[in-house]
């Protein structure tokens, strides 16, 4: 008889697995402790999510101006969870509950709570579509379940799904990807092929890229070990893999096109380190962080009889290519875009070692006890070499006793199942084999997550505590909320090192932390105005370095500071106060848009220090290639009135050796003729020492750079500092040589924008509805241009008064337009770059899709 929904019963089975694989996690979650990376888990997964589901139920798909200064969340977070099919999902399910009053309004900690759960619900999945696709290539389905085990309760999948959760999305599509790849060779079907390209890249533009280069390995793989006697011929299913690819590039063209070009529109320094092809150094079978191979894959390697059943031989032959690729470096930069190495691809090596179990599982009663002695030496002198090779061995380990037994274990049961021949004896070993599975999956949590990586420490206090979200500050910015009826007020606020507090907080902050960016933001801080953000580090910007000028051109009205902090911008004033925290309010605000008449090009004020830049974006605006020979606005350079004196230090010709615990120089000023107002310090340093960053101080402001190996390092050396006016400037520093040169000094008194502060607005009203604002602006002076505080990038277009209108690129990083004299109605409106054209691809590759799918059923059933 047949069995009824087997497939259903099957996934059970899959989500069962998925629950006890989980087992530390699960636990964790009863105390209130989460699957949450404490580092970018807290500071980037956990604040895309909670901004991107508001975003989605209030009906906006594709901009946000909480996103640090504003940005287009549809390509600039699709390395995240913006098109994450597994995201979209969750959304769905979590806005049903919420309409249902199942669960209140989620925030961050309601994705905190969930993290456990989305993680067990895409490793069922996982292991269920594993499975299927080893049983449809005829592997027994105890065995494929086997192999799908291995695959997904691997280390590697609880690393991705803690870490940085959107990576565990490419566990989901790679078997896919496979099972389509299997579908062209052994039926000539392309229907599954298509999916899994047009899914992987409408997911994820980055792990797309991962897994068609892993489907290229497997494609080259299958035409050398053909596993079925009438398979397509290689001429053909290499055309049919083009041309279907093509066609899945064009039905994601309207996800892909817009991702990949936020990738290139970011800006992240190159990375300059020696890249070796050859590194011993990881440990694949005790102590590796990405992947530990599992002993009975090692054994099946040497049974060099196995070999003879074609299915074994592809993913041995594959298995033990990605263990050679395992440990060079080369190869972890070319899976990683040719940039620094990173090990993100080796779930391929999970799915064809799962693989290899899989097959040889099948056929283990075919081993005789010669060949099976043999390949046991083998293991063993293995594992001794490994042990040996090892420096850092620990015999004390949990894991390294688990996997020693697991080993011993391993050998005995596959000797018994060869000597007994009784079916009972190969249930033994294959549920041994899970069962070592999901203990060790247990251990790698505990040692490798929860230990290593400080995933202990991420519980519900530090998600509601003073470093990530305090109760007390969220008070303060409450307060200024009903305070406030204007729409495009910030707040300079950040939790710790945070930088995506004002999105976990609910509020319009000046900082943003993502691995893609806006460009023109990031040049905007760290080389066109050279913003120090308190840390030097990369993908993120932060706070305006306390530079009035800045806080009033981009609408930083208010400041909250913990008492004692002597970094108030100039003309901030106390507005209110809590135990532990002020409020400090702008006294020189500026309009979301300003008009202007006078040009200053970004050429012409290339080798100009970065107060001039800001004098020029305060009486005029700066256009990017624009002719404009307007005079240079004039500001006072100080620097001849300094002299300088060492301090604990030796300063000789731009080389600074700093001999006691901390030290540096003191610049010394003559005179005391300016008190009220700031000072800019502008200089070049750098440390001589290539593997130690190090604390800067100036005064009371204290900053930090990065050591000169640093994958995080800007290579951003030139610096500017603004401090309070005193007449003695210490630059600090630890003990250690430097050098320090072009240094300059700049008073700046305010008087450029108090005198633009009073000035009348001809602003009339603004609305900022996501993508969409909308500025009403009285042009009664005939001014040439309205510059506003949209950040620039493509994909924004703007009509004033109907007609359509240039969007320009101004003051470095922001959008403007031309006016017309008198009243000027302008809209703009954002859109994904290349989207209606992208839309209309995607949605004729889709027909042309399924045309091609249904003409090669058809022909294939004739």
């Amino acid at each position: 008889m047949k069995e009824k929904s087997p497939n259903l019963k099957f996934y059970f089975i899959c989500l069962g697995l998925a629950f006890l694989a989980h087992g530390v996690f699960l636990y964790q979650w009863t105390r209130q402790h989460y699957m949450i990376g404490i580092n970018d888990g807290g500071s980037q997964m956990l604040p895309f999510k909670h901004l991107l589901y508001n975003q989605y139920t209030n009906g906006e798909f594709f901009y946000s101006f909480d996103f640090g200064l504003g940005a287009g969340t549809f390509s600039e977070l699709s390395y995240y969870f913006s098109t994450s099919i597994v995201f979209w999902a969750s959304v769905v399910i979590v806005f049903v509950l919420e309409s249902l009053h199942a669960i209140g309004s989620p925030d961050v900690l309601f994705w905190a709570n969930a993290a456990v759960w989305i993680n067990i619900i895409r490793l069922s999945l996982v292991l269920f579509i594993t499975a299927r696709l080893f049983m449809y290539m005829k592997i027994n389905r105890f065995p494929a379940l086997l192999g799908a085990s291995i695959y997904g309760i691997s280390g590697m999948y609880f690393r991705h799904a803690t870490y940085w959760e959107f990576f565990a999305d490419a566990f989901l599509w790679l078997p896919i990807l496979i099972f389509g790849i299997e579908k062209v060779f052994r039926e000539q079907k392309p229907g599954w092929f298509l999916f899994a390209v047009s899914i992987s890249l409408i997911d994820n533009f980055y792990f797309s890229y991962i897994n068609f280069l892993l489907a290229g390995l497997y494609i080259l793989a299958r035409l050398a070990i053909r596993q079925e006697p009438n398979e397509t011929g290689w001429l053909k299913a290499v055309a049919v893999f083009l041309v279907t690819g093509i066609i899945g590039f064009g039905i994601s063209a309207v996800s892909f096109v817009p991702a990949v070009y936020a990738f290139l529109n970011n800006h992240r320094p190159d990375f300059e380190q020696e890249i070796p092809w050859v590194d011993l150094t990881d440990n694949i079978l005790f102590t590796s962080r990405f992947i530990v191979l599992p002993a009975i894959f090692v054994l099946f390697l040497f049974c060099f009889s196995l070999y003879r059943y074609k299915t074994f031989r592809l993913f041995a032959v594959l298995g033990i290519a990605g263990t050679l690729l395992h440990f060079s470096p080369v190869a972890a930069s070319v899976f990683n875009g040719f940039s620094a190495p990173q090990y993100r691809w080796e779930y391929f090596l999970s799915l064809v070692a799962g693989g290899t179990v899989a097959a040889g599982f099948q056929h283990i009663r075919t081993l005789t006890r010669r060949q099976f002695a043999a390949a046991g030496v083998l293991t063993a002198a293995v594992y001794m070499f490994a042990i040996g090779m090892d420096q850092t061995f620990d015999w004390n380990a949990q894991s390294t006793k688990l996997i020693l037994l697991s080993l011993l274990l391993t050998l005995l049961l596959v000797f018994t199942v060869l000597q007994v021949k009784k079916k009972s004896a190969k249930a033994w070993l294959a549920g041994f084999l899970i069962v070592s599975t999901l203990s060790f999956a247990n251990i790698y949590q505990v040692e490798k997550i929860l230990e290593d990586g400080r995933i202990e420490h991420v519980n519900k206090d530090l998600l509601t505590s003073s470093g990530y979200d305090t109760a007390e500050v969220r008070g303060l910015i409450e307060t200024i909320h009903e305070r406030e009826d204007g729409v495009s007020y910030r707040i300079d606020w950040m939790e710790g090192v945070r930088n995506n507090t004002p999105i976990v907080q609910d509020f319009r902050g000046l900082s943003a932390y993502s691995s893609i960016l806006n460009k023109n933001l990031l040049y905007f801080y760290l080389y066109d105005l050279q913003i120090d953000m308190g840390r030097e580090s990369v993908s993120r910007y932060a706070t305006l370095g306390n530079r009035a000028n800045l806080h009033s051109l981009l609408q930083g009205k208010y400041a909250i500071k913990e008492k004692g902090d002597p970094n108030i911008p100039y003309g901030f004033t106390e507005m209110m106060s809590s135990e532990n925290y002020i409020v400090y309010e702008n006294g020189n605000p500026l309009p979301f848009a300003r008009a202007a008449s006078v040009a200053y090009s970004e050429q012409q004020l290339e080798s100009q220090p970065a107060i001039v830049r800001e004098h020029a974006m305060l009486t005029g605006i700066i256009l990017d290639g624009s002719k404009a020979s307007e005079t240079l606005p004039e500001v006072k350079e100080q620097t001849e009135a300094f002299g300088v004196q060492e301090a604990e230090a030796t300063f000789r010709d731009g080389n600074l050796e700093v001999s006691g615990g901390t030290g540096g120089i003191d610049l010394v000023r003559s005179d005391s003729a300016f008190t009220e107002g700031d000072l800019y310090v502008s200089f070049r340093l750098e440390h001589i020492s290539p593997d130690k960053g190090f604390p800067l101080t100036v005064n009371g402001y204290e900053t930090s750079r990065k050591a000169n190996t640093s994958i995080y390092r800007t290579y951003v050396d030139d610096i500017t500092v603004r401090i309070p006016a005193e007449d003695t400037v210490k630059i600090r520093m630890p003990k250690g040589a430097y050098q320090l040169t072009n240094l300059r000094i700049f008073e700046e008194p305010y008087t450029v924008l108090q005198e633009q502060s009073q000035k009348d607005t001809g602003l009339q009203a603004l609305s900022i509805d996501g993508s969409r604002v909308k500025v009403s602006y009285d042009n009664s002076t005939d001014e040439k241009y309205l510059a506003v505080n949209i950040p620039f990038e493509r994909g924004w277009k703007a009509a004033v008064n109907g007609q359509e209108a240039e969007v320009l690129k101004a003051n470095y990083g922001f959008a403007a337009v031309p006016l017309t004299e008198g009243a000027n109605d302008i809209t703009f409106t954002y859109r994904p770059p290349f989207f209606y054209l992208t839309l209309g691809i995607s949605l004729f590759s889709l027909l042309i899709g399924g045309l091609y799918v249904f003409w090669s059923s058809r022909k294939t059933r004739i």
